[in-house]
């Protein structure tokens, strides 16, 4: 630590008082966030707090992340510790991402950036919600002309075919294995498929171009949502954000649509989503698509405004939401991992509800019907179910329902799943 000056920190001073934590409690969150290795002792946060010292990278970041859930909003590098005198933040990336014109060079540029092996982009790097919801409105209007792809390096229909296969497996591994397993192969990749776009040859075919952007689009949208799970929420949403670019150079309204619901999960499940209205911008993106989407799709999207509704405590809204969702997959029995997916996200509905009696069912449901290859869903569905036995008092059946998770989750390589296996462990001790 760098002791910069001797005096007391007053932002941080005033965020313990108001979330009423000890600088002994602070300690113990960041260091739930780290590995042992890089724990602090209990009194660090004294002399942060009382002596002006600021932490060193990645202790410095930590708390701020650790503070922003904790409070429900944002709490950034400058909030906390610019005026200590320190300027070892996290480097902001440009604005441009959001703010440039929507064409085939800048789609280009995201997707350079989101595929970049860089520092990791922090919490205090997220977008605010009307910048997002902003960018969630360029997705279905027009695709714009396919520039450049007059580079030497020829490029077959073959090459897509490999990009697409290489993406479908990634997505296998990261949903049964978790986004740790593959964010530095699917980054990998995007950055690959950045620089086929860059130095290939495609503007002969104008379809060949749309659909080498689809592609980079897919693999963006695979970095971003490997990221979330990690809990690397900002730079989850550049990769968003360069998954939407790319997916309205391609054409591709499908691909949009999914990247606009992968930001509404990220915004309903986050408290630092900075604003985002998850069911007004998912809600007007479903409208926008209308029957050129399926209604296996539709669905999905559904439920995810379904849950987003439940979070707000807006009873009415997702129970019609939910409504809608399973009208859309009508009796379908081709239909069972759609509709394991949909059950689950409703039961988790039902539960931010706190109705126990109407989440339980479907979220056995849900658990039942999702196969080996949705392992890391089926872990995370499994501790709300043992969170829901644990809030009614059947402790028995709680810690019996999370040993089931914690076996199917050893060795998953997902953050979401362990911190949620780490606060319901919490919660269980606490009632003992």
């Amino acid at each position: 630590m760098a002791d910069l000056a001797r005096k007391r920190n007053e932002e941080l001073a005033r965020l313990l008082h108001q979330l009423v934590w000890s600088p002994e409690r602070l300690a113990r969150e960041v260091n739930l966030m780290l590995p042992p290795a890089m724990a602090i002792s209990s009194t660090a946060p004294y002399k942060w707090r009382d002596r002006g010292m600021v932490p060193r990278a990645p202790h410095d970041q930590t708390v701020c992340e650790v503070l922003s859930r904790a409070a429900g909003i944002a709490v950034t590098y400058e909030q906390l510790w610019g005026r200590m005198g320190s300027h070892r933040g996290a480097k902001v990336l440009s604005p441009r991402l959001l703010t440039d014109p929507w064409t085939a060079d800048t789609a280009q540029t995201a997707l350079r950036e989101a595929g970049a092996d860089a520092a990791p982009v922090r919490l205090t790097d997220l977008f605010r919600g009307d910048e997002l919801e902003r960018a969630a409105r360029h997705w279905a209007s027009p695709p714009p002309r396919v520039t450049g792809g007059e580079g030497a390096l020829a490029i077959a229909p073959e090459q897509l075919a490999d990009l697409r296969r290489s993406h479908d497996g990634k997505q296998r591994l990261e949903r049964c294995c978790g986004g740790g397993l593959v964010v530095g192969a699917a980054r990998s990749e995007l950055a690959m498929a950045g620089k086929l776009l860059e130095l290939g040859s495609y503007a002969w075919d104008e379809r060949l171009g749309r659909s080498l952007y689809g592609a980079a689009g897919r693999l963006a949208r695979l970095v971003g949502w490997a990221n979330f799970d990690l809990g690397n929420e900002a730079a989850a949403q550049r990769a968003f954000v360069a998954a939407l670019r790319a997916a309205h150079v391609s054409g591709d309204l499908r691909l949009g649509l999914s990247v606009v619901g992968c930001l509404a999960v990220q915004a309903t499940h986050n408290p630092v989503a900075r604003g985002l209205d998850a069911v007004a911008m998912l809600g007007a993106a479903l409208e926008v698509a209308g029957p050129r989407v399926t209604p296996c799709e539709r669905a999905l999207q559904l439920g995810r405004i379904a849950r987003a509704h439940a979070r707000r405590g807006e009873r009415d809204g997702a129970e019609a939401a939910a409504e809608r969702a399973f009208g859309e997959l009508g009796d379908d029995p081709e239909r069972p991992l759609e509709r394991a997916d949909l059950a689950g996200m409703v039961g988790e509905a039902y539960l931010l509800l706190g109705d126990h009696g109407r989440a339980r069912p479907l979220l056995d449901t849900a658990v039942g019907g999702l196969t080996a290859e949705r392992a890391r869903a089926r872990a995370l569905l499994l501790v709300r179910l043992a969170d829901s036995y644990r809030q009614t008092g059947e402790r028995e059946a709680a810690v019996r329902t999370a040993d089931q998770a914690r076996r199917l989750a050893a060795g998953m390589q997902s953050g979401r799943v362990a911190r949620a296996l780490r606060d319901l462990d919490a919660e269980l001790r606490r009632a003992s």
